[in-house]
């Protein structure tokens, strides 16, 4: 099997990680190329994998798709990639994959689906909202879960554990991630008890004016001396701060007003790190069964403490969902689970697609 993905920006995010975690299950079984159209600097994810093009033009992707026999071709989030496919005449399998759920969504409406043989979402949800814009392909949309490298992110016990809880919050300081819903329960939580600090990690790309008004808030707030900003960290990093929030008998927050899978949360649970979110987009699927008391609604400040001391002090409520959320990470969204699932649903796809020509 010879496989093309499609996405707008190299860049070192969640879609490019997706893709290099999907890569170690797919190359197992298929040559999987990667076509973006620009490049910020997202190369090095994938260290010297050789099939890996950026194509500054639409001439440049019909190219590259016309000088390989692909059998699928892989669009995510991507409506301008169709005019490559257009240009190319390309007739092999197509599939759209959707990720966002942002008001970026919308461009789903100026596609063509009656070409696209199938979309694939990361959760419910999200499959859910396609099946709404396009309820004629229905049939046609399939989720397939993100999957995370539990072989990374595992819990390594620390060798210095803070003498105060961790509560960590990760994510790029905008309006989706909703960082000042962090340091209002910060504060919240502040008022009652003083064993806590405040970690955030994110804010890289930030402007200087939401960087001074993160700086201002927490300041009002009197976090200051408890909050730990850091700006950008190394993905391979990132498991050994969530085990120091583990140990510390912390947690993670997110704070989202929409996800449409919550790979921050999967990533925390995987380092025995308990997550609370809110009850939005995906979450509730990836915080199910017992794990949904780690779910709240709402920006209600004070609920959201009662839970938060609930889940600091409850050892035995803790353990449980410690191991609950191992669990749930190992058997469905590692990348061996995951990868084998989203192949399957490949060859099925490719199959039909097949038995239609024939």
């Amino acid at each position: 099997m010879k496989i093309l993905y499609i996405y707008r920006y190299l860049i070192l995010g969640g879609v490019t990680t997706q893709l290099v975690n999907r890569l170690a299950y797919l190359r197992r079984f298929a040559e999987v190329h990667f076509a973006y159209l620009k490049d910020y600097g997202g190369r090095r994810a994938f260290g010297d994998y050789p099939h890996l093009q950026v194509a500054g033009s639409t001439g440049e992707l019909a190219d590259y798709i016309n000088s390989h026999n692909f059998d699928a071709v892989i669009i995510i989030d991507t409506d301008e990639a169709y005019a490559a496919l257009e240009q190319a005449r390309y007739q092999g399998c197509v599939i759209h994959e959707v990720h966002t759920t942002t008001s970026n969504i919308r461009y789903l409406d100026r596609l063509n689906i009656t070409g696209i043989d199938a979309f694939l979402a990361p959760s419910k949800y999200v499959a859910d909202l396609i099946r709404k814009r396009f309820p004629a392909a229905a049939a046609r949309c399939y989720i397939t879960p993100n999957c995370l490298d539990t072989g990374l992110f595992t819990y390594s016990q620390p060798e210095h554990i803070p003498a105060q809880k961790v509560l960590l919050w990760v994510g790029k300081l905008d309006q989706h991630k909703n960082w000042p819903a962090f340091l209002a329960i910060s504060h919240s939580l502040l008022q009652l008890r003083d064993d806590c600090q405040f970690w955030m990690i994110g804010g890289e790309t930030a402007k200087a004016e939401t960087v001074d008004a993160l700086l201002e808030q927490a300041d009002q707030y009197g976090l200051l001396s408890r909050l730990h900003w850091i700006q950008s960290l190394d993905y391979e990093d990132m498991p050994q701060v969530y085990a120091l929030a583990a140990a510390s008998g912390g947690l993670s927050i997110s704070t989202s007003k929409n996800e449409s899978f919550g790979m921050t949360v999967i990533e925390s649970l995987a380092c025995r790190c308990p997550a609370l979110a809110p009850r939005v987009g995906a979450l509730p699927e990836v915080l199910d069964g017992e794990l949904n008391v780690c779910l709240y609604d709402g920006l209600d400040v004070q609920q959201i403490t009662e839970k938060l001391n609930r889940l600091l002090d409850d050892q035995n409520l803790r353990n449980r969902l410690i191991d609950a959320g191992c669990r749930k990470v190992r058997s469905q969204y590692s990348i061996e689970a995951a990868g084998r699932h989203y192949f399957d649903t490949l060859n099925k796809v490719i199959n039909q697609k097949m038995g239609k020509e024939h």
